[in-house]
């Protein structure tokens, strides 16, 4: 899976490079930091992908979002099937392992669903924008952006062909309408969206997980919308009228679900609105998703083990299941890992840059949620901070675990069990 990233950015590095050659040139750093945010679904940009990459280097971006979108394991997986091969074991397990399936039972089914919900969504994301933009722009130019805007927002990556991104759309509800509903979907997670696309036809209640994932999904975009609005109705909000300042509210607490897109720049939040954003940035999205951060699943079973001690209860239930003891684990060595990441970006962006410490905060967890907002610092890095900014967004997507479970996994685990040790905590 790491490999398959790498190869990918590396041809997407060259890609983008070549096709500016004869237009606005772009350095070798430029065109990694690119095809890196295309591929890990970010948004960061140190170029305006509208005015100075040229059409040939738009359409690599866009198909570079595509294929990290989706996730390599599932685009290598899809081709022999897409050419009347049997998937075998082997490419099950990896597809599997890329979607964070324990097994890989239905993974040809999962699979299958991921593409037909990818095209049939993007599709229709892409009409829906067309019309909306089609009072402004020719048949074509609508056309272009539709089909640009809604691969980027479904695949959460925050790719915008304009230079302000959505903000000229801050009074407007169709575009920003549409882009929300691919971002949430997007933001689900390709199990999630399986489950919901077929419970009405196999009649039967959706898995823990999946409610586990609503139920965080529908917290988050509440509860930042509410908090948004309270820190930025007469800040960032001000301009706009009572009823324009809740839709803005509303998107700007979708958005940080690790998609980028902003109808009010960040750069304009107070210090509230910013720490709301980076909180909501943290958390990110689903599993399986097109989206990084912790996960809203990983929120929800930390939640959920916190609430059971304080009750002082020794197992945690979710919807009338247990949740393993193992399971509880993982979530807790995932977030201190990714807090502990945060940290290290933190140092050593702040390191290379002169920057407040509020914008290098802002930036590196936007880098390593693969969210893609900004408060206006990225173009304005040294080599040495893109490059930082590079291996956060590259740990984002493939996953900070993934390189510590390979690097330090015990195999000898359970074979000796020692006495309790009494420690005292808080």
């Amino acid at each position: 899976m790491v490999l398959g990233f790498l190869l990918l950015i590396a041809a997407g590095t060259l890609l983008v490079w070549a096709g500016n050659l004869h237009a606005a040139r772009l350095s070798l750093v430029d065109a990694l930091f690119t095809a890196t945010s295309a591929v890990c679904v970010t948004g960061l940009v140190v170029v305006d992908t509208g005015r100075e990459l040229s059409p040939f280097s738009q359409v690599v971006v866009l198909l570079l979002i595509q294929l990290g979108g989706l996730g390599v394991m599932t685009a290598m997986t899809a081709l022999p099937l897409v050419a009347g091969q049997r998937i075998g074991i082997r490419q099950r397990l990896l597809f599997a392992e890329g979607m964070g399936l324990d097994t890989p039972q239905g993974a040809v089914r999962l699979l299958l669903d991921v593409l037909r919900l990818t095209l049939a969504i993007e599709a229709a994301g892409a009409l829906l924008l067309f019309f909306a933009f089609l009072g402004e722009y020719p048949p074509g130019r609508s056309a272009v952006l539709a089909i640009f805007h809604s691969v980027s927002a479904f695949c959460n990556a925050g790719f915008s062909l304009f230079s302000t991104s959505l903000e000229g759309y801050a009074s407007s509800a169709a575009v920003p309408g549409v882009v929300m509903i691919l971002l949430v979907l997007g933001g689900l997670g390709f199990p999630v969206l399986s489950e919901l696309r077929n419970v009405r036809r196999e009649r039967r209640p959706l898995s823990v997980a999946a409610r586990l994932v609503l139920v965080t999904t529908g917290a988050c975009v509440l509860g930042g919308f509410a908090l948004l609005l309270a820190a930025e109705w007469n800040g960032a909000f001000g301009h706009l009228t009572p009823g324009w300042k809740l839709w803005n509210a509303l998107f700007a607490a979708v958005t940080p679900r690790t998609a980028g897109f902003d109808t009010v720049a960040p750069g304009l939040y107070s210090p509230l609105g910013l720490l709301v954003t980076i909180l909501l940035m943290i958390v990110g999205a689903s599993p399986a998703s097109t989206g990084g951060g912790v996960k809203t699943t990983t929120v929800g079973v930390l939640a959920l083990a916190c609430l059971r001690d304080i009750q002082g209860e020794t197992e945690v239930h979710a919807f009338a299941r247990k949740v393993p003891v193992r399971t509880v684990f993982r979530a807790l060595t995932f977030v201190l890992l990714y807090l502990g990441t945060i940290l290290c970006g933190v140092f050593c962006l702040a390191f290379t840059e002169v920057l407040p410490f509020g914008s290098v905060l802002f930036e590196v967890v936007s880098a390593l949620g693969t969210v893609g907002l900004s408060t206006g610092i990225t173009s304005s890095l040294s080599v040495p901070g893109k490059l930082v900014m590079v291996l956060l967004m590259f740990w984002g997507r493939v996953g900070i675990v993934t390189f510590m479970y390979s690097l330090v996994q015990s195999s000898g685990g359970g074979r000796i069990s020692y006495v309790d040790a009494r420690i005292p905590i808080g």
